[in-house]
């Protein structure tokens, strides 16, 4: 697939050839697939360790490292061929994978997790920038092609923590972690063969500048704050909801292992649901559809803390909940994504793209650290908070977006 963006031109002159865009979209499902086998094993070897609060590091080491270096990750993305960069952290991503499976003490465990942090960091900057270069050489809308990783990460969601569970308790934990590293080997042979490029498109000057400077024209362009802003908020509502979701299900409802893989699974086939629909027609204005189903993601969970607080909450009326929440979800998603990466000029995508990822990183940490005060007997109390910060960051958001756009 050959996907040369010169610099300084627009994406829709780049010529490709087709079967190597669509293997490489597959490759990253399988990737995708092969993280989420990973998280598993991880989380199984380490919850096997007798240190106290080893699972709570694992889970920082997989966040904070990625948070600190997504700035310079965004300049890096833009000063360099995005694709080189996705290539050198794919072969980068297997070998770590390599080294944690032969090494499963704790501290290999955590400096691998944390090396991992920053790498998929890399890899999600480069990705959300050749977006557009491999939707335009593939001929295919923008929104389309983001609704096509949304669906990979649907997929990844569904297939991967079965796959997990299962080939961790087949094979174990070390040769679970080897085939994700096999994954991103395979994700390396495309993109060789694909020779996709995005050569850095930077204004001149940039890079000279401080980090604050380079960062300005984003964070003066007052639609990108309030897109960002809102994401923030209903990522942060979602999180406190994640934390307390366990507890809804075994202790509000008493329910055991079986109806949280169930529930679970429901979400994750309303995003690929949702991943689908979000690729039928172009979205022509992404923004308000975004704040949108982020008010539908805030009313699903305010649905559930009334139902519990009600005491008419069951697992058939969970389960169609989180179905349309991970639809709403996945919308908003494809949304946020395609609407960034048009109001951004093409020289800021990596520096958007971290933007992006450091904000939904840290919305996460502190969701996960308010959703621990609700836990385990106030899961209902959680949803409730949850929804109506998830509306809010919906209705206020488009409130202040509609405002500027006249």
């Amino acid at each position: 697939m050959q996907l040369v963006l010169m610099q300084g031109a627009h994406p829709d002159t780049t010529m490709i050839r087709r079967g190597w865009g669509w293997l490489l979209l597959a490759s990253l499902t399988v990737s995708t697939v092969g993280d989420e086998i990973s998280l598993i094993a991880l989380i199984f070897r380490t919850a096997d360790d007798d240190a106290p609060f080893a699972v709570p590091m694992l889970l920082v080491a997989q966040l904070l490292p990625g948070l600190l270096a997504a700035p310079f990750i965004g300049r890096l993305i833009d000063a360099r061929d995005a694709a080189k960069l996705l290539l050198l952290a794919s072969i980068a991503e297997a070998l770590v994978l390599v080294w944690i499976a032969h090494y499963p003490d704790l501290v290999s465990t955590l400096l691998g997790a944390g090396a991992l942090s920053i790498l998929f960091a890399i890899s999600g900057a480069a990705t959300f920038a050749l977006i557009p270069v491999i939707a335009a050489g593939l001929g295919m809308a923008l929104s389309r092609a983001n609704s096509i990783l949304e669906l990979v990460r649907g997929a990844g969601m569904l297939i991967g923590p079965v796959a997990g569970g299962v080939l961790v308790a087949w094979v174990g934990t070390r040769n679970a972690l080897l085939i994700d590293a096999a994954s991103f080997l395979l994700l390396t042979i495309v993109l060789l063969g694909s020779r996709l490029r995005r050569p850095a498109i930077a204004a001149e000057g940039a890079g000279t500048a401080t980090l604050l400077a380079d960062y300005l024209p984003i964070l003066r362009n007052r639609r990108i704050g309030v897109m960002t802003g809102s994401l923030g908020l209903e990522v942060f509502a979602s999180a406190i909801a994640d934390v307390a979701f366990v507890f809804l299900v075994t202790v509000t409802l008493g329910q055991g292992p079986l109806a949280f893989g169930l529930v679970t699974a429901c979400w994750a086939l309303g995003m690929i649901a949702g991943a689908i629909g979000a690729g039928v027609r172009p979205m022509t204005r992404p923004g308000p559809i975004a704040f949108a189903a982020a008010t539908a993601i805030g009313a699903t969970m305010l649905a559930i803390g009334v139902a519990g607080w009600a005491d008419v909450a069951g697992i058939v009326l969970i389960g169609a909940i989180f179905i349309i929440g991970g639809l709403a979800n996945s919308v908003h998603n494809v949304a946020v994504r395609t609407m960034l990466q048009k109001e951004a000029p093409l020289e800021q995508h990596g520096k958007v793209a971290a933007l992006y990822g450091a904000i939904t990183s840290t919305a996460v940490i502190l969701g996960y650290v308010a959703g621990g005060l609700f836990t385990p007997n106030d899961a209902v109390d959680a949803y409730l908070l949850g929804g109506t910060l998830g509306i809010t960051a919906g209705a206020v958001g488009w409130r202040l977006y509609r405002n500027l756009a006249r």
